[in-house]
């Protein structure tokens, strides 16, 4: 191979690598890598992430430190003034406990209070605890992202964006996105349908959910999560 087959060579496998590898790049650069380098690309694509996938499952567990803090910020927002009536449906020991006994909720819970979402529980739905960002702004440390980066960094997080249904609930518990937006679940046949995706602010005081190009990006655009936990029963 020359050196433009070997720098193409080298981005398909740091793109597997990486897990960035979508079939347009993976065309492109097999391309221009041409008949001559197909058994070392076929190598690349045919390799197994085994390594990659236990070391990222190992990570999504957070430390006992990590497990408290975000534990006692739960605790905090649960006791505010506001949450009187949560406090008579839900029992904070038994929030706890399921989540103590969820470590990968835990860790995702974590990197919801990481990034500025200020996540809370908000209710029990059957036997699942349901926890969403309460932020009164998009996630500052989820910003300037398109639908699909938001949507990617949700499930490396192991949550769902919060759903349009959802979000306008919360809009009623307060003002919230008057500066930001903040792209919300989309399914995927909508998206394949329209090219779009669903977003959410509030606009001049009156709530928005509305179509976005789903490639998009503004530094104001983020997302907010929405989390489902297992109760556990005694």
């Amino acid at each position: 191979m020359d050196k433009s087959q070997e720098l193409a060579f080298a981005l398909l496998k740091e793109a597997k690598e990486k897990g960035i590898l979508d079939p347009s790049i993976e065309a492109g650069l097999a391309e221009l890598i041409g008949a001559e380098g197909r058994p070392q690309v076929k190598g690349v694509l045919e390799a197994p992430a085994i390594a990659e996938a236990t070391e990222s499952e190992e990570a999504r567990e957070p430390s006992p430190e990590q497990a408290d803090q975000i534990l006692d910020a739960l605790k905090t927002r649960f006791e505010a003034p506001e949450n009187e009536e949560l406090r008579k449906a839900i029992d904070f020991a038994d929030v706890e406990k399921s989540l103590r006994a969820a470590p990968e909720k835990l860790y995702a819970l974590h990197k919801l209070e990481e990034t500025g979402g200020e996540p809370q529980v908000i209710g029990l739905d059957g036997d699942e605890f349901i926890f969403e960002d309460r932020s009164k702004e998009s996630p500052s440390g989820r910003r300037n992202l398109n639908a699909d980066q938001a949507a990617a960094q949700a499930e490396e997080f192991g949550t769902d964006m919060q759903s349009p249904e959802a979000y306008r609930a919360m809009q009623e518990t307060g003002e919230f996105d008057l500066n930001s937006a903040s792209w919300l679940k989309t399914s995927a046949a909508h998206r394949k349908k329209t090219g779009h995706a669903r977003g959410g602010c509030r606009d001049g005081g009156v709530v928005s959910v509305y179509e976005g190009r789903a490639e998009s990006r503004k530094p104001s655009d983020g997302w907010r999560a929405s989390l489902r936990v297992k109760k556990v029963k005694l």
